[in-house]
């Protein structure tokens, strides 16, 4: 029986900073050795677009759903750094770190 993306990555935390950098990169059109955790999307030249489409992709993948307004992805990628205080993430590990809380949330509420 094949596990789940959900179930492989929640078994193997790295998988799902290697899934992020994965769909990033793909969305973004540039090589996954340039993403690292602490590499910010702003950085990465992603418009407020690309963070949505990156969002989708990352819950299509895990079956989850990643809350984001549209005004947050805005800010995502503005240079004003202030604004982003809200945002729920802005570098590469901050995406994979709420992915992995979200999996292991919807994988607890299943087992129940």
């Amino acid at each position: 029986m094949r596990l789940s993306d959900q179930q492989a990555a929640a078994a193997n935390p790295a998988a799902f900073i290697d899934d992020v950098r994965s769909i990033i990169a793909k969305s973004l059109n540039i090589p996954v050795e340039r993403l690292s955790p602490e590499t910010h999307l702003d950085e990465l030249g992603a418009e407020s677009l690309d963070v949505i489409e990156i969002v989708f992709a990352l819950e299509e993948k895990f079956d989850i759903t990643i809350p984001l307004k549209a005004d947050e992805a805005t800010r995502l990628t503005t240079s004003d750094k202030s604004g982003g205080q809200n945002v729920p993430f802005s570098t590469v590990g901050d995406v994979a770190e709420i992915v992995e809380k979200l999996v292991a949330a919807k994988t607890s509420k299943a087992a129940q």
